[in-house]
């Protein structure tokens, strides 16, 4: 009996059949690596950099005493944003350089506060000192307050810092 319809032999369809399958399979985990490798890298370059934000011009600023500034920072976590605040201490020589320091303590993260008769942080938690420089003096702080970058814009004499 001869085969006389138009539909090709089983062996073509599966052939087809298989090769159709496989080709979605490999669309779909191509997709998927894809979409997990850019999370595997990490986050982008420009995502670990602070950005620039203003904490003020220098007529805010007396010569050689810490100032404390608060400023809100944007804060990136995977989908998650949100605003935080940040305090720093800026600290201007009277001329064109400018310090900055967090005041978060390295302890265990407590706010420090400017003690302008003793000239010396304090931290009002667990009795950690640091000197005007940042330095520990006394407690359990084990490390130096963190410095910030900062920048004095000359076109309007405003103060800038990464955070």
């Amino acid at each position: 009996m001869a085969h006389t319809s138009e539909t090709p032999p089983s062996g073509e369809r599966r052939r087809a059949l298989a090769i159709f399958v496989n080709t979605v399979v490999a669309l779909i985990g191509g997709g998927l690596s894809a979409v997990l490798g850019a999370f595997a890298l990490g986050p982008r370059a420009s995502a670990s950099q602070g950005r620039w934000s203003r904490a003020g011009t220098t007529d805010d600023l007396k010569p050689d005493e810490p100032v404390a500034r608060v400023l809100s920072v944007s804060r990136v976590d995977g989908w998650y944003r949100a605003r935080a605040r940040e305090t720093v201490f800026l600290v201007w020589d009277g001329d064109k350089a400018i310090r900055a320091m967090s005041a978060t303590c390295t302890h265990l993260g407590c706010q420090v506060r400017w003690e302008a008769k003793d000239k010396k942080f304090r931290c009002p938690c667990h009795g950690g000192v640091y000197a005007a420089d940042g330095t520990v003096l006394e407690g359990p702080p084990p490390r130096p307050l963190q410095t910030v970058e900062a920048r004095i814009d000359p076109s309007d004499s405003s103060v800038l810092v990464r955070l």
